[in-house]
């Protein structure tokens, strides 16, 4: 059964509202752990609500959320011994159910690595994708190398993979709870390792992509996240609106 997130970021004590209706939450810092494993920013875009009302969020649990994409970009860290600072990678994956839902899990996926990746990056960025999703991903069928392009800062999403990849996003209208279903944040992003995360309002997204038959667009729902990722001390998530600034400095 669908349920709304509690998110343990929250400060034991703040009331319901902000931890529902999208009022500035309490947070803590969240700072990089020195353990050498790959850390950046990600944009996680899905075809469902994930801040919404309950009668939105039931209806789209079962009928809507089968494609997700991924995209992380890379600010330092190391993967199998190779750094991956200053690199962009994207994920988009295909599934039989909702894949907002953590239990659910893809069966297709296919990756879009950067042009002129050096071999030993290409390497290392196709295993590291490998822990990122339990679809397989075959080198010669499964992999695209394309023009990458990523800006992800809060409130400002462009990303770009190819010609037919493309989504922007700003602040999502502060949520304040009114809405007749009661609106909620009901899904928290896959990467397991997002210490700082928010909901972000598309402007729009398009995405084709013949070897999954998808041709997927949307506009104005609040079905991005942003944030950031890797092993970091603290946890700072932002549901939408003006809550405080989530990114801290790397």
């Amino acid at each position: 059964m669908l349920q709304p997130q509690s998110l343990s970021g929250i400060t034991p004590g703040a009331s319901a509202n902000a931890r529902t209706s999208g009022s500035a939450p309490q947070i803590t810092e969240a700072k990089p752990n020195p353990s050498g494993a790959p850390y950046g920013r990600f944009a996680e875009l899905h075809s469902c609500e994930l801040y919404t009302g309950g009668c939105t969020a039931s209806s789209e649990a079962t009928l809507e959320g089968r494609y997700m994409l991924r995209v992380w970009k890379f600010e330092g860290g190391q993967f199998t011994g190779t750094p991956l600072a200053g690199l962009t990678v994207a994920l988009m994956e295909k599934g039989d159910e909702n894949l907002a839902m953590q239990e659910h899990a893809a069966h297709q996926a296919l990756a879009y690595l950067p042009q002129g990746a050096a071999p030993v990056q290409r390497e290392a960025l196709i295993s590291w994708l490998r822990t990122q999703t339990p679809a397989s991903l075959n080198p010669a069928t499964d992999v695209r190398e394309v023009p990458l392009n990523a800006f992800i800062s809060e409130g400002n999403v462009q990303v770009s993979a190819g010609k037919d990849i493309a989504f922007s996003s700003h602040l999502a209208q502060e949520c304040n709870g009114t809405a007749s279903c009661g609106e909620r944040l009901w899904y928290e992003p896959r990467n397991a390792n997002s210490a700082n995360f928010m909901v972000e309002q598309l402007i729009s997204a398009r995405v084709a992509e013949p070897a999954l038959s998808l041709s997927w667009s949307d506009q104005g729902r609040r079905s991005l996240f942003t944030g950031q990722f890797g092993p970091m001390e603290g946890r700072a998530p932002a549901f939408c609106g003006k809550g405080p600034g989530m990114y801290s400095k790397l």
